[in-house]
């Protein structure tokens, strides 16, 4: 039996760690934060549920992740596969991580930031576009720089 697939839209929790182990592999480490929340009625959001992802790059998916400069606070989109689930009982009810191979990851641009974001894609990369994407086994997808991230909706969305 394959291992569960999955794809993860959230945001980043905190700083990217970028290293290499002592065997010389490289990997990235990036921890997502997601969840469901809904209107509160006043204006703000009330959270339903929160999920940690801890997901880990290897070797050129770390180099291309690394490329990307993903930062904490980030949108992004995740793919990959479940390595393992842990939850943990705190002061504040449940939690649950789940660990995740990632082989595949778009950074969305900040609001604030006209540049930036990006993703990468298959075997290539494609450098002259500020946006792309990178899937194990997929194809390049590029974005127009000026439709991409420019959500009319955008006040709608909840906070990651």
């Amino acid at each position: 039996m394959a291992d569960a697939r999955v794809t993860i839209d959230g945001g980043i929790a905190s700083d990217p760690r970028f290293n290499t182990t002592n065997s010389g592999k490289r990997v990235a480490n990036i921890r997502v934060l997601a969840g469901r929340s809904k209107p509160d009625g006043n204006g703000g959001w009330e959270q339903l549920s929160t999920t940690a992802y801890d997901v880990s790059f290897w070797a050129e998916h770390a180099d291309l992740a690394s490329a990307l400069n993903p930062e904490r606070g980030s949108k992004v989109t995740v793919t990959g596969t479940i390595t393992g689930v842990e939850k943990y009982d705190g002061q504040n009810g449940e939690s649950l991580s789940v660990k995740v191979n990632g082989d595949g990851l778009r950074v969305y641009p900040k609001r604030d930031q006209q540049q930036g974001g990006g993703n990468f894609g298959g075997q290539q990369s494609q450098q002259n576009t500020q946006q792309g994407n990178f899937q194990q086994g997929g194809q390049q997808q590029a974005q127009q720089s000026s439709g991409w991230g420019q959500n009319p909706g955008a006040a709608d969305e909840p906070p990651f």
